[in-house]
């Protein structure tokens, strides 16, 4: 990537990606998370969005710290889990075929492998970019 002058220019580290739909998720998560909470005990929503930001760094926490095999594992695991629930539903709520809710299932399998496979790759090279500052 090139700028004007003709020297390297560093790349933008958050471009559009599969991976930040994990991120999206993880913030609704979060904010999920802390509102269920402080209804829970009768709180204010800034308690629920204090609660959030406590969810959000304990998930990217654990995410941070986990290897290689049990990212790939539990993102398999979560991935055919979601194939699995996308199937069900499509074959017996709405009563379709089962060549036609096998078809359709496998698109929630493309995007959850994509979005899981580009997210490890997004953590890795925020973590490089954070290093090289």
């Amino acid at each position: 990537m090139a700028n004007i002058e003709g020297t390297q220019a560093r790349p933008w580290i958050f471009r559009l990606r599969a991976g930040l739909l994990l991120l999206v998720a993880l913030v609704f998560f979060s904010i999920s998370g802390g509102n269920f909470v402080a209804r829970q005990f009768g709180l204010t929503w800034l308690w629920g969005l204090a609660l959030a930001f406590v969810f959000a760094l304990l998930l990217g926490y654990g995410v941070a710290r986990l290897t290689r095999a049990m990212y790939i594992s539990g993102a398999a695991v979560l991935t055919l889990l979601t194939t699995y629930l996308a199937y069900d539903f499509l074959r017996n709520a709405v009563g379709w075929s089962q060549a036609t809710s096998l078809i359709l299932a496998a698109v929630p399998f493309v995007l959850m492998g994509a979005a899981f496979w580009d997210f490890r790759r997004l953590k890795e090279e925020i973590r490089r970019w954070a290093d090289a500052r």
